[in-house]
């Protein structure tokens, strides 16, 4: 897993490098450009409130808490206007937010907790992640005597590649994953479970891998392992849930910060409620992206992976296919509604479907992944 030239992680991690210095120097030379939200006029984003909580992890639970949106007219500060018009107003919960809490607290750290430094930090601690989760795929790639170029298509995928230049936890979060997975395949069950830990300090939606994993090997009569991995990857994750329910008054867990919607109970209900208004031009536009990079691959995973299940075939990266593809079906509205938050939502997905292509030596799946790439245009601006 070294960081080489003419490798994937050197590509992408190049070409990252070489975008973000772009978007710094059009914003004049200011690195705040890495933690504004992308929407002129709103005030509030992931990669915002990780540089926050890293500037200072105590005052910024009332800066996150006093973000409030409103549906019509976007983000306010005013928590006075908000008591007035009461449920208009959706409001942060800090618990949410404090939760991803793993690159906060290393941007602090590399930050020798120097606000003006946070951004930096918080820059080169996602393009290494960004680097080792990909190299960490291109050597499970190998492993499964695939092209390791296919890791590209995680490193330059949208929900990655974009999320560093927006500063927020994915690149982190997906980059442990990996580095666990890899850990797993190399039998070293007790790092893959410290991986997992790690990951779902930073993004929680992790440990749906971490559990197709642990119920993998559990089928494959290996309790012990499966063990060490579930109970390993969950048990920090739910001391600090508890941690933030002592010093904040709420748990994190939730489908997402001001304005998100719940999730959804009726199977792509999410995808559906797009139509609310009727069938437009409009929604129909709204409505292809989920559909294209949402519903119809999570229904092939669906499928590919059921059907190996019910055959009694209960290969680790069946089990870890069917586990990111299953909760697709009920992401919020919210989620499918946002373009941005759609793709920082299917790493796990991307990642599930490549390895089990190349494990299963499906060379079309991996050709057609690639269209995933070329969503991430979209976020180009």
């Amino acid at each position: 897993m070294r960081l080489t030239w003419r490798t994937p992680a050197s590509v992408v991690v190049i070409l990252c490098s070489l975008y973000c210095a772009f978007m710094v120097l059009r914003a004049g030379g200011d690195i705040q450009e890495l933690i504004r939200p992308r929407a002129a006029g709103t005030q509030g984003y992931d990669g915002q409130f990780t540089a926050w909580i890293a500037a200072d992890p105590i005052r910024a639970e009332g800066q996150i808490g006093s973000v409030c949106r409103h549906p019509t007219f976007g983000y306010t500060y005013n928590r006075a206007l908000h008591r007035q018009l009461g449920r208009l107003f959706d409001c942060e919960q800090p618990a949410y937010r404090y939760q991803r809490i793993l690159g906060a607290a290393l941007a602090r750290l590399l930050s020798v907790g120097q606000a003006a430094l946070v951004p930096y930090a918080l820059l080169i601690i996602n393009l290494a992640a960004l680097g080792f989760g990909t190299a960490a795929l291109a050597a499970l790639l190998r492993a499964e005597r695939a092209s390791r170029w296919y890791a590209l298509i995680y490193g330059l995928f949208g929900g990655i590649f974009f999320a560093v230049r927006a500063s927020t936890t994915e690149p982190l979060a997906y980059g442990l994953l990996l580095i666990a997975l890899l850990a797993l395949h190399r039998r070293q069950f007790g790092w893959s479970a410290a991986f997992f830990a790690l990951a779902a300090l930073a993004k929680e939606v992790t440990l749906v891998t971490a559990a197709g994993a642990a119920l993998a090997l559990l089928l494959n009569r290996q309790p012990r392992s499966a063990f060490l991995i579930g109970f390993g990857a969950l048990l920090p994750f739910v001391a600090w849930q508890i941690a933030l329910w002592q010093m904040l008054g709420s748990f994190g867990i939730g489908s997402g910060g001001a304005g998100a919607t719940p999730f959804e109970v009726l199977p792509y209900n999410g995808i559906w409620r797009i139509f609310g208004a009727g069938i437009t031009p409009t929604t129909l536009a709204f409505a292809a992206i989920p559909i294209l990079i949402g519903l119809l691959p999570s229904l092939w995973a669906l499928w590919r992976s059921l059907r190996d299940v019910l055959r009694g075939k209960w290969v680790t990266y069946s089990l870890i296919l069917l586990a990111n593809a299953a909760i697709i079906p009920f992401t919020p509205l919210s989620t499918f509604a946002e373009p941005f938050g759609l793709a920082r939502f299917l790493p796990g997905l991307v990642i599930s479907v490549i390895l089990y292509a190349a494990h299963f030596r499906l060379r079309r799946p991996l050709r057609y992944s690639v269209l995933w790439v070329l969503f991430g245009f979209l976020f180009l601006a």
